[in-house]
């Protein structure tokens, strides 16, 4: 029997949405994967990191018989799990609305109901409200800078005592030599039959494109961050990639 080979399905676009999305990249509201190094993808592109683009668990389990490769053998203990992170700090606060001056108030000093003292006092008055909007907005702004910082190095003191767990575990595993040289038959069997069942899953995607609306207010090494991208089809980007081409050099040439 020939052994499965699945594919991960990608939905191709409409040719109004690929011509849009030309549009956009001519505009820089969208980047794609091709458009960093290779090491960066996973960074850019956080969904892909996050396992977003690889196998479901239903179609791994059904498959492979387990979700992951064998890591301990009957009698041994059992690897430690990774202890929870802390909750994502979520969305920065809103910008803040700042008011203006009624216009009620600049007819009546047109009609000579209010005199240039009581306008400027109004006008002050408005601008001392929007400086106390700004100023609660940055308070706020810089402590969400700050829970992220907090964030980021708490996630760091929990990897590295969890590193040190595993490391700890690792060696009490390698006790036994017999028995850790069987684990580990087991365990490149499992990846090797992993590797090769899946090795054609994701060759239908192209590209990776991040909007610009979906980038989180911090970048890495020079590139935004994407929460959310969209996979396109290989035979899409082809045209979609000729179409970008055509347009900058036509831009060029102008």
């Amino acid at each position: 029997m020939t052994e499965p080979r699945p594919k991960m399905s990608i939905a191709r676009l409409t040719e109004e949405r690929m011509r849009q999305i030309v549009s956009d990249r001519l505009a820089r509201q969208v980047m794609f994967s091709d458009e960093v190094t290779p090491q960066s993808v996973n960074l850019v592109f956080l969904p892909a990191a996050m396992g977003g683009f690889s196998p479901p668990e239903e179609l791994r389990l059904a498959l492979m018989g387990s979700l992951k490769p064998p890591e301990t053998l009957e009698g041994e203990p059992p690897k430690p799990e990774r202890p929870s992170y802390p909750p994502p700090v979520g969305d920065p606060p809103p910008k803040p609305t700042l008011i203006r001056l009624a216009p009620e108030v600049e007819r009546q000093f047109g009609w000579g109901d209010l005199d240039q003292e009581d306008l400027d006092a109004a006008k002050a008055k408005v601008e001392e409200t929007n400086r106390q909007r700004i100023r609660e907005w940055e308070e706020a702004y810089f402590a969400w800078d700050k829970s992220i910082d907090d964030r980021s190095s708490e996630v760091a003191r929990i990897d590295a005592e969890y590193e040190q767990v595993i490391a700890e575990w690792e060696a009490s595993l390698d006790a036994h030599e017999e028995v850790s040289a069987e684990r580990q038959r087991l365990y490149d069997e499992w990846v090797e039959k992993h590797d090769r069942i899946f090795s054609e899953w994701g060759s239908d995607i192209g590209v990776l494109m991040g909007d610009m609306k979906d980038a989180f207010p911090r970048g890495i090494n020079g590139y935004p961050m994407f929460h959310a991208c969209l996979p396109i089809h290989k035979d899409d980007w082809k045209r979609i990639r000729t179409a970008i081409m055509r347009e900058q050099d036509r831009e060029i040439n102008v």
